[in-house]
């Protein structure tokens, strides 16, 4: 039940239909994970503390560069030569100290046990990580929901293959191949700041839906790809592999 405390933080949400204490108190129920602290990771994690998901557990082994500040928004030049997650949540925590918030700053992989979550941001930029995210995030059957964001483009997608055998998992989409893969990550492609801000912030939204909302239609099964220079938003309707490694049996 939510406190005085509470109603005032998150009265702009309370208020609004379909949404209600109800889905506050599912929201400060919630444990989340994110997957990456950096261009996306911020405003993910900066959005899901200012809502009030109430656990969050943030990995990355990075340190913060000069770099990463046209994007990485809850990194600061001061803060330059520190670890990621554990100034992301400091961070965070100036927003809103009622919550669990945590770091952990060794390297994310499928050792990591994700059965005590109920949903998982994928803020990575590397191709490896995407691939054990959905691997768990279907093996033990969580909400994934995974962004990605290069020069003036982005990409998003809710993955729940796991607890609906109809949808598709990641690998059905980007099968994993030994042909050479595009340049995808920032450090070498490049990046705008708004659009890892931009998706960063859907990502968030499509989470509070998950969560939050009575009688709300999910849009997984789609993959949604913005084109920063047309200004045009995309949502392409995904179809299941059958001969999938990961989800067809």
């Amino acid at each position: 039940m939510l406190n005085d405390n509470d109603l005032n933080r998150y009265a702009r949400q309370v208020i609004i239909p379909n949404f209600e204490e109800e889905g506050q108190e599912n929201l400060l129920n919630t444990k989340c994970l994110i997957v990456g602290a950096g261009g996306l990771g911020c405003p993910v994690a900066l959005y899901a503390t200012a809502a009030g998901f109430g656990h969050i557990e943030i990995y990355d082994e990075d340190i913060i560069e000069i770099s990463n500040l046209n994007r990485q928004i809850a990194h600061k030049n001061d803060h330059i030569g520190n670890n990621k997650a554990e100034n992301l949540v400091q961070e965070c925590l100036k927003i809103n100290p009622n919550i669990s918030i945590v770091s952990k700053k060794n390297i994310f992989d499928e050792t990591i046990n994700v059965s005590n979550f109920d949903l998982i941001f994928d803020c990575s930029d590397n191709p490896e990580t995407k691939y054990i995210l959905n691997y768990l995030s279907h093996k033990f059957k969580k909400i994934l929901i995974s962004g990605s964001a290069v020069q003036m483009e982005g990409q998003l997608a809710i993955w729940k293959s796991g607890l609906n055998k109809e949808y598709p998992c990641y690998e059905c989409v980007f099968p994993r191949t030994n042909e050479k893969a595009p340049i995808t990550n920032c450090r070498e492609a490049g990046i705008i700041g708004p659009v890892t801000g931009l998706i960063g912030s859907m990502q968030v939204n499509e989470a509070i839906k998950e969560i939050a909302l009575k009688d709300y239609q999910s849009t997984a099964g789609n993959l949604f790809i913005y084109d920063g220079l047309d200004l045009n938003l995309e949502k392409i309707k995904l179809v299941k592999n059958a001969q999938c490694p990961i989800c067809s049996n």
